[in-house]
């Protein structure tokens, strides 16, 4: 996570840009070439709202009158279906308005892993990194959220792999608060309900092929029978 020097560097950097571009900058880079990628860059001051959709990530970064803002996307998926999500923002001299705030989401494996912070004042960083994998035939997330700043938090991670959803993980804070959050799931794969319904066929009363019958036993009626003496 950025240390406040890090930050207090990256801010400077972001004015400099400003002041040279003349106020907000937006840098797309978008389906290029085979490699299926999207990625996006935002930095500077003012107000902005930014948001990424996919079938199993999303974010949204809000901030209204910021006085540096550096938000930055990148999305890879594959022909198979694996999908790589990263998202960061951050965000220095925010006002604690609805519209300052960074969601997270990612949902694979029948899980859902979501974060936000609202209300965000002063400075603040937030990332998200999350990864479904579904080549292997049992898909797989893995997710990872960071949140360090000022704000109102909300966060859940709920399994939904019965059919209901049911919350195993909840967060209410209201603060300055330092949130890591991991989440590495594989779905389990389908058990049939007669799993054992195959022994049944073991006794059936004339089994084919040989036959083999041991000392002591005898074949009567189609079923071995012990040999009894009085």
């Amino acid at each position: 996570m950025p240390s406040e020097l890090d930050k207090k560097q990256v801010f400077l950097l972001m004015v400099a840009a400003c002041v040279i571009a003349g106020g907000l900058m937006v840098i797309v880079l978008g389906m290029f070439g085979c490699a299926n990628v999207i990625e996006e860059t935002v930095f500077g001051s003012g107000t902005m709202d930014h948001s990424s959709y996919s079938e199993h990530a999303s974010d949204r970064a809000m901030t209204k009158d910021a006085e540096s803002v550096a938000y930055k996307m990148a999305r890879k998926w594959e022909d198979a279906g694996n999908q790589t999500f990263a998202t960061s923002f951050l965000v220095s001299g925010a006002g604690g308005s609805y519209q300052d705030q960074y969601v997270v989401k990612a949902s694979g494996a029948g899980y859902k892993h979501t974060y936000q912070a609202t209300k965000i004042t002063g400075d603040f960083s937030g990332s998200g990194e999350s990864t479904v994998t579904v080549d292997t035939g049992t898909e797989s997330l893995d997710s990872l959220v960071l949140m360090d700043g000022n704000a109102t938090f909300q966060g859940r991670v709920i399994n939904g792999q019965s059919g209901k959803p049911v919350n195993e993980a909840e967060l209410e804070a209201v603060g300055k608060f330092v949130i890591r959050s991991y989440l590495n799931i594989t779905e389990k794969p389908e058990t049939p309900e007669d799993w054992l319904g195959f022994c049944a066929g073991l006794d059936d009363d004339t089994p084919n092929g040989l036959l083999i019958v041991p000392a002591g036993y005898r074949v009567e009626g189609g079923k071995i029978m012990k040999n009894s003496t009085e």
